[in-house]
């Protein structure tokens, strides 16, 4: 039920030359494209282009939809964790064994209260818990 509340407000769709990521009121959910290497160069692109979306950062939980296969340079959370220190939270959606061995040791990168998911049902309910645990935040 919450996760549908999340879903309401959709803002916009990036579809930038590394993935697509589909912008909610309280929410980003990326899906990154097969093959890319994704660096701070990139997260930093779409924090420029949230931004004007999230006035603050502390309200919105980024899930990471693993459905292709790509790499993560985990050194890029320090980055945008100076960037943007105060995300509500960090979902990732792993599909086999391999990815979901390689979220841990990401995880083990992120300044963000982070958990790992098996579908995407369920990292948006996660998300809805962390967006209300916001204090001053409108719930969706």
């Amino acid at each position: 039920m919450g996760h549908l509340k999340l879903l309401q407000d959709h803002l916009t769709t990036l579809d930038l030359d590394f993935g697509t990521f589909k912008l909610y009121r309280n929410l980003v959910i990326g899906e990154v494209h097969e093959g890319v290497v994704i660096n701070a160069d990139h997260a930093l692109e779409l924090i420029s282009f949230s931004i004007s979306h999230y006035p603050s950062m502390a309200s919105v939980v980024y899930l990471s939809h693993r459905r292709n296969s790509y790499s993560v340079d985990p050194t890029m959370y320090l980055e945008t964790g100076r960037a943007f220190p105060a995300l509500a939270g960090y979902g990732i959606i792993y599909h086999n064994e391999l990815n979901r061995k390689v979220a841990l040791l990401e995880q083990k990168f992120l300044p963000y209260p982070s958990k790992l998911f098996t579908s995407l049902g369920e990292a948006i309910e996660w998300a809805g818990t962390c967006v209300s645990k916001t204090p001053g935040i409108p719930q969706p």
